[in-house]
């Protein structure tokens, strides 16, 4: 089996006459958290969707739990799961209903133990007989991580997971992102919060105009950063102002 959960090299995907990746090149280590970091419109969903199956690549190959997503696809997706920008859970089904359903559409013994003991584990079990309707967004982003997790996938993309919850709710979501991994399981996340990165990632890539220009943990893009001014304090570089300065000059080439 391969060391490495996810290896990318040279992925290329253009969208008509825009080149939205450019030669992309990474890998993912088995049980990690790997921060995709990059702003709006820098190719991060296009690379999650190439990476499950539900885009093709133009150029360049990708291989997912030791799987090509180009000729493997079947192997891929029995290996993985998806949670996408917003919350694929039913509204009008209580959160218990709703995870019993993917049980069940998984073809899982037992279905009803598997809810109980997820929503106990994300903290939904005094919520469990309400009606998704009535959860606050923190709560439903929870609710479909633990759907996400139904069946033990050995690795798991969350696209954009906070996006649009205050800070209270990104915070617990922050949470469950970390229990994930903590038993095992592989996490490739996408981001534009340099926060959610910096508390998260073991290791970091970030993705500008189509590449990764930087790729590498914390304290690694730390150095890429200029040596801290002298003054009464060091201060030490934020990854906001390791994004900016790496940005900056990738645009002034």
């Amino acid at each position: 089996m391969p060391n490495n959960s996810i290896q990318v090299e040279g992925l290329q995907k253009s969208y008509k006459k825009i080149h939205v990746l450019k030669g992309v090149d990474f890998e993912v280590a088995k049980g990690s958290i790997f921060a995709l970091l990059g702003s709006n419109g820098a190719g991060k969903t296009t690379i999650v969707k190439i990476l499950t199956t539900l885009l093709k690549q133009d150029g360049g190959t990708a291989a997912v739990n030791g799987f090509d997503v180009a000729s493997m696809p079947d192997s891929v997706r029995q290996s993985i799961s998806l949670t996408g920008q917003f919350a694929a859970v039913d509204e009008i089904l209580t959160g218990r209903e709703n995870v019993i359903m993917i049980a069940k559409l998984r073809h899982l013994k037992k279905s009803r133990q598997v809810a109980e003991d997820l929503l106990s584990r994300f903290g939904l079990t005094d919520a469990a007989d309400r009606r998704v309707s009535t959860y606050s967004g923190g709560m439903r982003r929870r609710l479909d991580i633990a759907m996400s997790l139904i069946g033990k996938p050995q690795l798991i993309f969350l696209d954009e997971p906070t996006a649009g919850l205050d800070p209270e709710a990104r915070v617990e979501v922050w949470k469950v992102i970390k229990e994930i991994s903590s038993g095992g399981t592989t996490v490739l996340l996408t981001t534009q919060y340099l926060e959610e990165a910096e508390q998260l990632a073991d290791q970091i890539a970030i993705l500008h105009q189509g590449r990764i220009i930087a790729n590498g943990t914390l304290a690694e893009l730390k150095k890429l950063f200029p040596p801290a001014k002298a003054e009464h304090v060091e201060k030490q570089p934020t990854l906001e102002e390791i994004f900016l300065a790496i940005a900056g000059k990738q645009g002034e080439n």
